[in-house]
């Protein structure tokens, strides 16, 4: 596979957006498909910087009921870290005076970083845990969740545009009952369960330094980086250890990373669909976003309070550049000949005739 490209942007290009660590740190872990299970420290700096990450998360910061749901979280966290390794967390960390002090604990070198970072793990899953059952719970139809997950993803491509960010084509859809089928017989890794895109989203911006301010702008403002599924990411177009070094104010950042910028040299970025051309290009990945859902709360029997009031639902994202689309779309990599190639390896199986 050929080299992945490398945009060539300072900073000044994009005023509008703010490229910290942190923020640094979220497109990183969207282009690698790691997970924030292995992180060992966060970059926030204050408290307003967590309510918008806790907002991007569905939360209300200083909603009552947001707030004791996200207490709860912590409770059932440090239940577990202390049954499960008999050891107390450090006291801001067991008992801190505001929940949003975790967060700048972990950002901060100390001897309580690693437990808010452990604290902070524990609550992910549990949170995730929790969505997912009061998503079973619920009396509604999925596309009522669809409705309000496009409602949520036009809003931020509208507030995209907005911060400067280029975006030339835009396009949102639901995989029909036939497009399922033929990637369910298609290929033998695919589970009905696995089918991640039923819902999904495709970017196509004028150049690559505007997809990497696109997915800066997504991870403050429509899903939070945490809930990006791990493993489920391809990335042929950026070079993350390039641009960084490439630019005068990324690379003054370098040193702060978590990991060493090499690590994006020995790591596979790119798990191709066999379906797909040689030549073809993008940025792609699978988010569990979490989606507010206060207004469905009345139709849920023997609903409780601890089941809190965010669910999360399957979308994907795929981001290109306007040349890569260009290129996309011509030759090999033609759409139509994608399908043709499903469509051949579905009668194969099916005759049982495949040989690989």
């Amino acid at each position: 596979m050929a080299e992945p490209l490398v945009f060539q942007a300072t900073l000044a290009d994009l005023p509008a957006l703010s490229f910290g660590l942190q923020p640094l740190e979220q497109v990183r872990l969207i282009l690698s498909g790691e997970s924030v299970i292995d992180w060992r420290k966060m970059a926030f700096t204050r408290h307003s910087e967590v309510d918008d990450f806790l907002r991007v998360s569905g939360f209300e910061p200083y909603d009552p009921v947001d707030v004791a749901q996200i207490q709860s979280v912590h409770s059932r966290a440090l239940d577990y870290l202390t049954r499960t390794f008999d050891e107390k967390p450090h006291d801001g960390v067991a008992d801190p005076d505001d929940i949003r002090d975790l967060f700048l604990l972990a950002s901060q070198p100390g001897p309580a970083q690693r437990d808010a970072c452990r604290m902070l793990k524990v609550m992910h899953v549990i949170h995730h845990v929790d969505g997912r059952e009061l998503l079973f719970r619920m009396p509604v139809a999925l596309s009522d969740l669809f409705h309000k997950v496009e409602q949520r993803v036009f809003g931020a491509i509208d507030g995209m545009k907005a911060a400067g960010v280029r975006v030339v084509e835009f396009a949102g859809s639901r995989k029909t009952q036939d497009s399922i089928l033929t990637k369910l017989l298609a290929r033998r890794d695919s589970l009905a369960a696995e089918v991640h895109d039923k819902l999904r989203f495709r970017i196509v911006t004028e150049d690559l330094g505007d997809t990497f301010a696109a997915l800066s702008h997504m991870a403050a403002h429509l899903f939070p980086f945490n809930y990006v599924v791990p493993g489920a990411a391809r990335n042929d177009l950026i070079d993350f250890r390039r641009t960084i070094e490439g630019d005068p104010t990324f690379a003054a950042l370098k040193s702060l990373l978590q990991f060493p910028i090499d690590r994006e040299e020995i790591k596979d970025r790119n798990q191709a669909n066999i379906f797909s051309a040689k030549g073809f290009k993008m940025i792609n990945f699978v988010v569990d976003l979490p989606v507010r859902v206060e207004d469905l709360i009345p139709h849920i029997p023997d609903y409780r309070p601890e089941f809190g009031r965010i669910v999360f639902t399957l979308v994907e994202f795929q981001l290109m550049d306007r040349v890569t689309d260009e290129q996309n779309a011509s030759g090999d990599n033609r759409h139509s000949l994608y399908k043709a190639r499903q469509h051949k390896r579905v009668h194969e199986r099916l005759e049982g005739t495949s040989e690989d």
